[in-house]
């Protein structure tokens, strides 16, 4: 039997906002950013291929990529590796491009995106990587029950924190304007009760 390729969904906000972004992005902030998120997910894939779990199909959606293994069942352990690897090759990129700020260009703009990125994937929210860590750590300790209402709980003080962010940058700084969206988003779909 032929084992077919991986498969590959993307949402159809996916190319709306990538559209909108390449459209009006004038700095290359933009493009910069979905080189460093491109490549934080390229970090998920290399810890899948180190750890033999084999991708059966990836869903890019509105927080990024997800990854599908079939049938088999990750161990506590494999799913936690997984989730760090991304914000590990974030946070590494941001290293290795910030001696290079004086020589190239876009260097600044490419470590702190990566450190920004990197360290809000590691927020303890349901759905970020942080949050998977966590809820993986929290399963192999205190069992189900007792994980879901934590979840909850720190879900939304870290979405309660980063909205909170988003609107002192705003009064404060005058800036900010697409944390504040994105947070106010995921606030609501945390009260709808979506999987976000």
């Amino acid at each position: 039997m032929k084992k077919s390729g991986m498969r590959i969904r993307v949402s159809a906000t996916v190319p709306i906002v990538l559209g909108l972004m390449i459209l009006t992005d004038r700095t290359g902030i933009g493009l910069i950013t979905v080189l460093a998120a491109l490549l934080h997910e390229v970090g998920h894939l290399f810890a899948a291929r180190l750890l033999g779990i084999r991708a059966e199909s990836m869903r890019l959606g509105f927080l990024g990529m997800r990854i599908d293994v079939g049938e088999r069942l990750l161990s506590y352990s494999e799913e936690w590796l997984l989730c760090a690897a991304g914000p590990l090759v974030s946070l590494v990129l941001s290293a290795v491009a910030a001696p290079l700020w004086g020589v190239w260009a876009s260097a600044r703009l490419f470590s702190c995106a990566s450190l920004v990125l990197g360290i809000l994937n590691l927020l303890p929210i349901r759905s970020f990587d942080g949050g998977r860590m966590l809820e993986c750590f929290l399963l192999s300790v205190v069992g189900t029950r007792a994980t879901q209402r934590i979840m909850a709980a720190c879900s939304f003080l870290f979405l309660f924190l980063l909205w909170a962010t988003a609107v002192y940058f705003l009064l404060r700084v005058g800036d900010g304007l697409s944390l504040f969206c994105f947070s106010l988003s995921l606030l609501f779909r945390f009260f709808d009760g979506d999987e976000f």
